[in-house]
């Protein structure tokens, strides 16, 4: 049977691409929906609408542990994998400790990893798809990224800022009316620019994405429009590379066949989410609810972040030479 080879596993798969594309817009517009309808998304709702995002999107991170191997295209050895597995303990205790010892500045670190996180997602997710990554690309990962982080400080203040004071107190100072200002200026010109030059390259896809996601940060509460995003948009275009990453999905996907590569993904992911679940479900309980859990250990779930996205960002590193040879290849 044919085998993808290490230097093809950086391809996204049209089904994989499309599906994702798809899924994530229709829930964006979905919330869009819902948030014109008042009093639907109000505050008693928001803090079970986050928790609710960040369930579903759990998965996506849970098989870091496999992504050396499917794109090294080998099994490594286990001392490899004890050691990798040490340095993402090691990475997330050591930025919690950070965040105990230097609030602000490692919460301010977190803020921008996360921007620059969630853009990458998406300016990688439509290279792989597109088959090269855009000449602009720090631009396009601002333009992607500052939406989910910049516009609800800039325009949901209310909202936004027990959230940030939560993670470190001094970050109070982030909704002043200059920073938001600044903040604001910054998302919407990064994005004008890079969908003008996407439309301008005859990709009007990158473009609506743009519009949506800042239209979807501007309009809806944050805390819903986060929920969604996470969930239904950053983590499903991210499940998305990691099904075609896989090289036993290859073949499937390759016949337009996705069933197969997400009941294998969500056996892969089944004991690591679990795992998570099961603490998550007590530190819920511990805390008394939704609003309690995000209020009282935001800190320990950025940490826990921060190894994923160690993890991400060396796919994206290692995976790009490769896309921008184009050196794909299926071989038997």
């Amino acid at each position: 049977m044919p085998t993808i080879s290490a230097a093809a596993s950086p391809a996204l798969f049209p089904v994989a691409s499309r599906t994702a594309s798809v899924g994530s817009l229709s829930a964006m517009v979905g919330v869009l929906t819902l948030g014109a309808v008042p009093g639907l998304l109000d505050t008693g709702t928001l803090w079970v609408v986050l928790a609710g995002g960040l369930l579903i999107g759990l998965p996506h991170g849970a098989v870091d542990h496999l992504v050396p191997e499917w794109l090294l295209g080998r099994r490594l050895p286990w001392r490899h994998a004890a050691a990798g597995l040490l340095a993402y303990v090691a990475l997330a205790a050591g930025f919690f400790g950070l965040l105990r010892v230097a609030p602000l500045p490692s919460a301010l670190v977190f803020l921008a990893v996360s921007a620059a996180h969630f853009g990458a997602g998406d300016v990688e997710f439509h290279a792989l798809r597109r088959g090269e990554t855009p000449r602009y690309r720090l631009l396009a990962v601002a333009a992607f990224g500052l939406p989910t982080v910049a516009l609800p400080i800039a325009l949901h203040t209310e909202q936004v800022e027990p959230v940030l004071t939560a993670l470190a107190p001094e970050l109070g100072t982030l909704v002043t009316p200059g920073v938001r200002n600044v903040l604001l200026v910054a998302t919407l010109s990064a994005a004008v620019i890079t969908g003008w030059r996407t439309l301008s390259d005859g990709d009007a896809r990158v473009a609506l994405d743009l519009v949506v996601l800042v239209v979807v940060f501007a309009i809806i509460p944050p805390l819903a429009a986060f929920a969604v995003y996470f969930g239904c948009w950053h983590a499903a275009r991210h499940v998305s590379r990691l099904l075609s990453l896989d090289p036993r999905n290859a073949h499937d996907l390759a016949d337009d066949r996705l069933g197969p590569p997400l009941r294998r993904f969500a056996r892969l992911a089944a004991l690591p989410t679990a795992a998570s679940l099961a603490v998550l479900a007590v530190l819920w309980w511990g805390a008394g609810g939704a609003q309690g859990l995000v209020s009282a250990h935001l800190g320990l779930l950025a940490a826990l972040t921060m190894p994923h996205v160690a993890v991400v960002s060396w796919l994206d590193r290692t995976g790009r030479p490769a896309r921008d040879l184009g050196r794909s290849e299926v071989r038997a």
